[in-house]
């Protein structure tokens, strides 16, 4: 992975691509994850890259790649255990010089496994 963190942009209309409407189901954790991502960019090209997922939750995260990704493509995500789940994209975001953030989401929805690891909060202790 090329480039660091720092120098961050937020998200903001101006920098944020969507697909639909930004929902969050469960409150994210601020963890960041080494995994491996698969897929094809948006120029069509296969890639397989070692890289980061941050902003855990239930659903999904934010993943870091150096790869131009097209929202509504899909990754397959494998974590350090071996653990592998598709995901598709559902916002891009510029972080720095040629680093992406991605908000994906898993493709299986409320069927998934635990892929993180993490005990989540549950969706009724929040209300």
């Amino acid at each position: 992975m090329s480039g660091g963190t720092h120098g961050k942009q937020t998200m903001t209309a101006e920098n944020t691509k969507r697909a639909r409407p930004a929902r969050r189901r469960t409150t994210p954790i601020a963890l960041t994850v080494p995994l491996e991502a698969s897929g094809k960019d948006a120029q069509r090209c296969s890639f397989t890259l070692t890289t980061i997922a941050t902003s855990l939750n239930r659903h999904g995260a934010m993943l870091h790649l150096n790869r131009e990704l097209s929202v509504d493509s899909v990754v397959v995500m494998q974590n350090r255990h071996g653990a592998q789940i598709s995901a598709r994209v559902v916002a891009q975001t510029n972080i720095v010089g040629d680093l992406y953030g991605y908000g994906v989401e898993f493709v299986e929805g409320d069927n998934i496994k635990d892929f993180w690891g993490i005990i989540f909060p549950s969706s009724q202790a929040r209300r």
